[in-house]
């Protein structure tokens, strides 16, 4: 199986910005994507291409 990587950056181009989410739904965001995500590196990348970094500044060490 290949595995593709997605230009994250050409994504954030071709996607619309919308309203800010709830504080509430942020944090759910953040730690969903936590844990799914492959490694600490793998999480600051998907949050930073949300738009959800900052807040927990370790979302992956969560409570």
């Amino acid at each position: 199986m290949t595995v593709t990587r997605r230009d994250l950056t050409a994504l954030g181009e071709n996607v619309e910005r919308i309203d800010p989410v709830a504080p509430s739904l942020q944090d759910r965001v953040r730690r969903l994507v936590a844990s799914r995500a492959g490694d600490r590196d793998d999480c600051r990348l998907l949050l930073e291409a949300l738009g959800l970094v900052g807040g927990d500044p370790d979302p992956v060490a969560g409570p």
